[in-house]
């Protein structure tokens, strides 16, 4: 009796034993879990950054994809004075005119010393590529000419030249971004430029004073400048088919002995916003300007195939 009852027990703590494992064990066919993309703040826009340096050949295609830009998005006025002093602007709509995308294949990408930047570029610097997230209206810099002995200036203002020679100085876009209600993002766009050694200046902040070391200022307030997107659209900025003027310190640089033209292209790549009254015309096309430009760093949603 004590035998059989011995042998029952046994049989039952191994039939427990292996549904156990059984229950533990993990199919082979079933993936990982994945833990949903973290969404940016309401007031938050992700703007991916491109800036390309052109050869020859390409300044030549740069005339042709003008004629698919939105130049009119831009008041008469604004443009006047910002063709005036060597500027053009526009927008290009949801697809990316197929020059501009040739002239960003190819490129070798590499990891900033930010880590929410990605920077792709090649041998000779020709295209640059990052993301930043900006907060409703705070600024941030973007530096389209670095570090000079010397930066020379002819600008116009009311219709007047004046020359001016800066020592030690940076070329910068101060940009700033506003979400709207309907989804859209007005881009506030001024240049500035820094020069001189930077000093220890006493700031007023909020409530109390504040220790701030940089260097002077002169912002050039005659091309700043606005303009509001949809998520997919990009913001084109490089200087008149004759440089001159600001446009020209600004988008011609020296690269491997000759001046080459630079152009800037800034698009919304994201946003947060209550789509409770959101139109279909809205729901639209948002590629990245570059095929690994987004990989790893945007949400997906931004993303995703519309279909066909």
């Amino acid at each position: 009796m004590d035998a059989r009852r011995t042998a029952a027990v046994l049989l039952l703590a191994i039939f427990v034993a292996l549904s156990g494992c059984a229950l533990w064990q993990t199919p082979e066919d079933v993936p990982p879990s994945e833990l949903p993309p973290r969404p940016i703040s309401e007031d938050t826009v992700m703007l991916e950054m491109a800036r390309l340096s052109l050869t020859t050949a390409e300044e030549v295609a740069l005339l042709d994809v003008w004629q698919e830009v939105d130049e009119q998005s831009i008041p008469l006025e604004k443009r006047r004075e910002l063709s005036a002093n060597g500027f053009r602007v526009g927008i290009i709509d949801f697809n990316v005119p197929a020059p501009i995308r040739d002239m960003m294949k190819g490129r070798q990408g590499s990891k900033g010393l930010n880590g929410e930047e990605m920077v792709q570029v090649d041998g000779e610097e020709r295209a640059a590529i990052n993301h930043r997230q900006f907060p409703r209206g705070k600024r941030s810099e973007y530096i389209m000419v670095p570090l000079q002995p010397e930066v020379s200036l002819l600008e116009r203002i009311d219709g007047s030249i004046r020359g001016e020679t800066y020592q030690d100085a940076e070329c910068k876009f101060i940009m700033k971004a506003f979400p709207q209600n309907d989804g859209r993002v007005k881009i506030a766009i001024t240049p500035e430029i820094h020069y001189g050694q930077a000093r220890q200046r006493i700031e007023p902040g909020e409530g109390m004073f504040r220790i701030e070391t940089r260097k002077e200022t002169r912002v050039l307030s005659q091309v700043e400048f606005a303009a509001t997107l949809e998520p997919g659209q990009t913001l084109l900025i490089s200087g008149t088919n004759d440089p001159k003027g600001i446009g020209q310190v600004y988008f011609q640089r020296e690269s491997g002995g000759s001046l080459r033209r630079q152009v800037l292209m800034i698009r919304v790549a994201g946003t947060q916003f209550d789509d409770l009254f959101q139109t279909p015309s809205h729901v639209k096309e948002n590629l990245p300007l570059n095929d690994d430009s987004t990989e790893g760093l945007l949400p997906s949603h931004f993303d995703e195939p519309t279909g066909d």
